[in-house]
């Protein structure tokens, strides 16, 4: 399981740091997320993002080959159970409720509008496109092995 988490962290580290830089169409539409966000915003966002799993991800490479201390199951769970609220508040629970509880009233997630994803539509709420459908699996995966380690040792 050390290796499959370290697989799964890589390429999520990968897709934070990149996914609101390059264009991957129809997963991603650039010119509508440069038009909504300032390039500041983005930077910011991935560098934080990016961050956040590359602490963990650094850790797991460090330990591969040993058991984890006790403090970096529970600074695994800590983050992937931060960015698992994440996901959840910005894109499920708007998805499934409606409502834009972390951006407001406004319209929201135009730069996704024109997006792939599979998941049907509810009435007017966002819709998690396929990428971040991808990214969030991978973090609740994440999770899930986090704890999993932290209640079991």
């Amino acid at each position: 399981m050390d290796y499959l988490f370290l697989i799964i962290q890589s390429i999520l580290f990968f897709f934070m740091a990149l996914h609101d830089w390059v264009d991957i169409p129809p997963l991603t539409n650039l010119k509508a997320l440069k038009k909504a966000h300032s390039f500041k915003f983005r930077l910011i966002g991935s560098l934080i993002n990016s961050v956040l799993v590359l602490i963990p991800l650094i850790v797991t490479w460090s330990y591969i080959d040993s058991p984890l201390p006790l403090w970096s199951r529970i600074l695994f769970t800590v983050i992937y159970g931060f960015i698992t609220f994440g996901t959840i508040t910005a894109w499920w629970i708007p998805y499934f409720g409606g409502g834009y509880l972390i951006h407001g009233n406004k319209a929201g997630f135009e730069e996704y509008r024109d997006t792939h994803s599979f998941l049907p539509r509810r009435g007017g709420n966002v819709v998690p496109n396929t990428l971040h459908v991808i990214l969030h699996i991978q973090v609740w995966i994440c999770f899930g092995i986090s704890v999993y380690w932290l209640l079991t040792g």
